[in-house]
């Protein structure tokens, strides 16, 4: 039987209870809960149920991140999704960088969420195409997060496997062409400054879904892990209040729902 590999102190899926209303948090690429764990708590005082779970491969070690693929990823937010939503009427989606990535592909799978909020999303990333198709290596040497606030520290790893970046294209290559397809109350933010994903994603993003409510922040100090950086407590604020503002206006209107 093969070793269950173990989880890096501070990388575990969070829960916060907070409210009837839930919030489905992604985190992204290499990262872990502990990326968007402070913006978490903020919700969750707000009055917000909070979920964040740990992406398979993610929070370990980058040798076992390259024992999976987008389809577990895809698979540990839907079954995230499918259980939040068994115990509460109304869930958000939320998610940085990849994780908003995948929260678009959950809201386009299950067109019942009461919302999404994406942080970065990432659907074209030409600096990771140039990666990949420029190495034949099996892994990959990362740079430090692309975080502006100096003190800020990321759980995440020294180097990627080539292949799972090769798999993170394959899963924003089939997404793209589904985000006209989402008709939900949508909130998205991008750094002005983001050395990982260009800020284009977010503003393509914001222009093709197919949402009557939609909203758009600029983040003016942060870099590409915004939910670390200085933005995040704006970010927060900004996130709960237009969430309120969805819940209280009563946007959801619930679909088809794909068990």
């Amino acid at each position: 039987m093969p070793q269950v590999p173990r989880v890096l102190p501070g990388a575990e899926s969070l829960y916060f209870p907070g409210g009837k209303t839930a919030v489905l948090f992604c985190h992204g690429f290499l990262g872990t809960p502990q990326s968007v764990q402070h913006v978490c708590q903020r919700i969750a005082l707000n009055g917000f149920t909070v979920y964040a779970p740990r992406l398979q491969g993610h929070g370990t070690s980058y040798q076992d991140l390259a024992r999976f693929t987008h389809h577990d990823w895809v698979k540990d937010i839907h079954t995230a999704y499918r259980s939040l939503r068994a115990k509460h009427s109304r869930v958000f989606i939320a998610g940085q960088s990849m994780g908003g990535t995948l929260a678009l592909h959950t809201a386009a799978f299950f067109q019942d969420a009461a919302g999404i909020a994406l942080i970065n999303p990432a659907i074209d990333v030409p600096e990771m195409e140039r990666a990949v198709t420029q190495t034949s290596a099996a892994f990959i040497k990362e740079e430090r997060p692309d975080i502006r606030t100096p003190q800020e520290e990321e759980i995440t790893y020294s180097h990627v496997p080539t292949a799972s970046v090769h798999s993170l294209l394959e899963l924003t290559a089939s997404v793209s062409p589904q985000v006209s397809s989402i008709s939900c109350p949508a909130f998205v933010a991008a750094s002005r400054i983001d050395h990982v994903v260009p800020p284009a994603n977010a503003v393509a993003i914001h222009e093709n879904l197919s949402s009557s409510f939609k909203s758009f922040e600029w983040l003016e100090h942060s870099y590409h892990v915004a939910t670390l950086d200085a933005d995040r407590d704006f970010l927060a604020e900004r996130l709960s209040s237009w969430m309120s503002s969805v819940v209280s206006a009563d946007y959801f209107s619930p679909h088809n729902y794909i068990m």
